[in-house]
């Protein structure tokens, strides 16, 4: 009986996985793994502390440590510049929006639209971009 509770219990854990990855965009992905790992590594270190090898649930976290310290480097290098420290032009802000010089204002806003639901950081787009696009509407509307 416990077998199968296990077995039922794996089941609707991977399905869960399943529906969740379908749905999901890259950040939700990334957030899971990150907190599976953590979890995981959390665990395993408690139960070598439960079970008395403390001595290898510390040796456990050193060797780990580089590992963290690399990504949070990385992750902290690969932050964009913020768009609103550096000033753009008119020329520029057409160029963002796909726009021409003549643009009427109607056009910049059905271009500004169009590209902010294709660019939105919930829609996959990054928040960067997204500055880019709203930067480049505020320009043009001026």
């Amino acid at each position: 009986m416990p077998y199968l509770l296990l077995a039922i219990g794996i089941f609707f854990g991977i399905y869960g996985l399943y529906r969740f990855f379908l749905s999901a965009n890259v950040k939700q992905v990334w957030a899971l793994l990150l907190t599976g790992s953590f979890l995981a590594i959390s665990t395993a270190l408690f139960f070598l502390a439960l079970t008395g090898r403390l001595p290898a649930a510390l040796a456990l976290l050193v060797g780990l440590w580089p590992f963290g310290v690399a990504l949070w480097q990385k992750k902290k290098k690969a932050r964009p510049e913020s768009p609103s420290s550096s000033t753009m032009t008119r020329e520029e802000a057409l160029e963002v929006l796909g726009l021409k010089e003549n643009a009427s204002k109607e056009d910049i806003k059905k271009a500004y639209k169009d590209l902010i639901k294709k660019n939105h950081p919930d829609q996959e787009g990054t928040q960067w971009l997204a500055a880019r696009i709203n930067q480049a509407r505020d320009i043009l509307l001026k």
